[in-house]
């Protein structure tokens, strides 16, 4: 059932199209190894990758140097944001623009690892509209000879919105189901074209079809089907009636997609309703002139339509002369608080950390918010941050 509730979550064609592994990394690293055997050497093919978590960037990375190739960088940049940046100096302020990715593109541009939700600066990535762009202008650059791919890093974004690999057009794309509720598993999907002309296997000389030439031995059971549960959940969110699993069950025994897809976009502008609400609350308060005075800087953007409930910060100096804060010390003064949990560190975008200018082992205060958090819950947040920080009312 796992591979059958996967594809309708994620809208792929087939299930046979849906792999598992332990994590997502080790996913990416496979699909690296599998493309190896399509890769022309010596930099006559290129990679692109974003300045995100390293499970989109590392195995490209090994991979062009395996086959002498060139990974380029899609980097982010300064963004006007009057919410981030209300006077022009704040650094963290950046976000991916488009027009720095075009330049990039080429005809020896073979592959994009794309990031659907960046697990630092929280913003949303129009995947449908990159994609397009990437396959138009690698098309017209190498006078239609191009053969260009698209991964997609998801594992950000699938808690907060509905992965569609059919409306966006990806070859490739992978979500760790433990960020979604379920067991600690992975799954990826993968074209059936794809993988029938661009992958080699990585398993044993006897296997031959496409799934099980990239996915190494079989995922365990007892995982695969825990994560059918999964979908019902999901479900319920936004549609009476239908926590029920027995529904579920009906649905994909009978692969009754319009129906699991309408109840799929419902839950999810349910969920984006609730969380905007939560987004909406606390970068209001972390972005009043009073916090901007005391150096509070949200990285990345505060537009709430584009953006998830996943809000990093920094504290630097202040305008009076506050002495700037550790992220490690602001969290450890909640966590001492009791009752609220906050993360601070690099999250396995040391890359991206490493751009902004912030020590690495140190990185971002995160704040990681979901459709079940409360109003009450962001409350109590601000409250510990304010202690913390010494903020006045």
């Amino acid at each position: 059932m796992g591979p059958a509730a996967t594809a309708l979550l994620v809208n792929s064609w087939s299930p046979s199209e849906i792999i598992f592994s332990n994590a997502s990394t080790q996913l990416s690293e496979n699909l690296a190894r599998a493309l190896k055997h399509t890769i022309r050497p010596d930099g006559e093919d290129e990679f692109i990758a974003m300045c995100e978590h390293e499970t989109n960037v590392g195995p490209w990375q090994k991979l062009a140097g395996r086959t002498r190739n060139k990974l380029l960088f899609w980097n982010p940049t300064r963004i006007q944001d009057a919410g981030s940046d209300q006077d022009g100096s704040n650094p963290y302020a950046v976000g991916y623009l488009v027009e720095n990715l075009i330049p990039l593109l080429s005809s020896k541009t073979r592959l994009v690892a794309l990031s659907a939700c960046s697990n630092i600066l929280g913003s949303f990535m129009d995947i449908k509209s990159i994609t397009k762009i990437i396959r138009e202008t690698v098309h017209e650059r190498s006078g239609g000879l191009g053969r260009v791919e698209v991964v997609v890093d998801c594992v950000a974004y699938a808690p907060h919105r509905r992965i569609d690999v059919r409306d966006w057009d990806v070859d490739y794309a992978f979500f760790s189901y433990y960020k979604v509720y379920g067991p600690h598993i992975a799954a990826m999907y993968v074209r059936a074209g794809s993988a029938q002309s661009s992958l080699g296997s990585i398993s044993h000389y006897f296997i031959t079809d496409p799934t099980n030439r990239l996915q190494l031995g079989g995922p365990g059971y007892e995982l695969t089907y825990a994560i059918s549960r999964v979908l019902p959940y999901l479900m319920s969110i936004g549609n009476a009636n239908t926590s029920d699993s027995s529904l579920v069950e009906k649905v994909i025994s009978s692969m009754d997609e319009l129906s699991i897809g309408s109840a799929l976009t419902k839950s999810f502008d349910a969920i984006a309703k609730q969380e905007s609400t939560l987004v909406e609350r606390l970068i209001g308060f972390l972005t009043e002139k009073k916090q901007w005075n005391r150096g509070i800087r949200v990285v990345g953007a505060v537009d709430l339509k584009e953006r998830a409930p996943t809000i990093s910060f920094v504290v630097v100096e202040g305008k009076d002369g506050e002495p700037a804060m550790r992220s490690q010390d602001i969290v450890a003064g909640v966590d001492a608080q009791g009752g609220i949990g906050i993360r601070f560190g690099h999250f396995y975008a040391a890359r991206l950390i490493e751009f902004l200018g912030l020590p690495e082992a140190d990185g971002v205060v995160r704040v990681s918010l979901v459709h079940y958090n409360t109003l009450e819950e962001v409350g109590a947040i601000i409250t510990a941050l304010k202690k913390v920080i010494d903020l006045k009312d």
